[in-house]
């Protein structure tokens, strides 16, 4: 803001309360945008959870009506490579997109991780617990052996087929 002071020179500069109404603007910008950024990376490994959960809810309804033992199996590899070597569009398979997986908790010592659940044709599995994590977000998918169920700890929901 321009002013002219009473010997008329010009003095140019900003007074406090405009530098304090512009920090306040600045603050309540980055309260809103900073969660929404933060938040994509949760979203991220929610699609892949969603990606796993229906990999292995096709594998369990193919088994029941084909009446064969069908397997999904879940490949943990780097992003490039993912795009290259496996396609994820492929019914019971399912490869990681920058997430990493353990097996009930346990981290395997290869470099691709492979993780097979088998389905049966009376609805069981053969069971466990598969754990996704994605920078500092997990999610845990567990299947029952007995009836074959899938449930996530990231949704919380269970599939009834």
């Amino acid at each position: 803001m321009i002013y002219q002071s009473p010997n008329r020179r010009c003095v140019s500069g900003f007074t406090l309360l405009e530098i304090i109404v512009v920090m306040v603007i600045i603050g309540m910008a980055a309260a809103l945008i900073i969660p929404r950024i933060t938040s994509g990376q949760a979203n991220l490994l929610k699609a892949q959870v969603r990606e796993a959960m229906a990999v292995l809810r096709y594998a369990r309804r193919t088994a029941i009506v084909e009446g064969k033992q069908k397997v999904a199996t879940f490949y943990e590899g780097k992003q490039e490579a993912a795009g290259k070597s496996m396609t994820r569009a492929m019914p019971g398979r399912w490869v990681s997109r920058g997430a990493t997986l353990q097996w009930g908790g346990e981290v395997s010592d290869e470099e691709e991780a492979v993780y097979k659940i088998t389905f049966y044709p009376e609805g069981g599995s053969s069971g466990g617990e598969l754990t996704l994590t994605y920078l500092d977000y997990k999610a845990k998918i567990s299947v029952n052996p007995i009836t074959g169920k899938v449930k996530s700890d990231i949704f919380n929901d269970e599939q009834e087929n």
